[in-house]
């Protein structure tokens, strides 16, 4: 259940990210490409082109490639019955006794933000220039 989610959720935050790189490495070599390369996929927080396509073709080769997609249906088909998962997680929480921990966190969680906005100092709210507040 979790691999789909995660899949699900590199696709939508890395998006074209994932199709739109150099075909191989020697482009980095090449003195006509390189500029163009390290100004157009570098990434942000000072990551460099080339540790960016690293990462985004590590990426690829887990979720969109042949293999990423042989392995999306192997965890899709071979684990078993959905509920009998969703069962044996359930009685593995309980068992460990973190059932309690994850309802705790869940509730920290909801419990930073209420109909006024967020709670949690180190949390934005913008208040006046929401704009829900500006709707009214």
């Amino acid at each position: 259940m979790a691999y789909t989610k995660v899949k699900y959720l590199i696709e939508q935050t890395v998006a074209s990210g994932l199709i739109y790189l150099n075909s191989h490495s020697s482009d980095f070599k090449n003195g006509e490409l390189r500029p163009c390369l390290d100004r157009y996929l570098r990434g942000s927080n000072g990551y460099k082109a080339e540790e960016r396509v690293k990462l985004l073709k590590l990426l690829w080769d887990c979720i969109g490639s042949e293999f990423g997609g042989r392995h999306e249906l192997y965890e899709i088909n071979y684990g078993g019955s959905t509920e009998e998962i969703r069962r044996y997680c359930l009685f593995g929480a309980q068992a460990s006794g973190n059932t309690d921990r994850f309802k705790g966190f869940a509730d920290d969680c909801m419990a930073e933000y209420d109909l006024d906005g967020w709670k949690a100092p180190d949390l934005t709210d913008l208040g006046e220039l929401s704009y829900h507040m500006m709707k009214k």
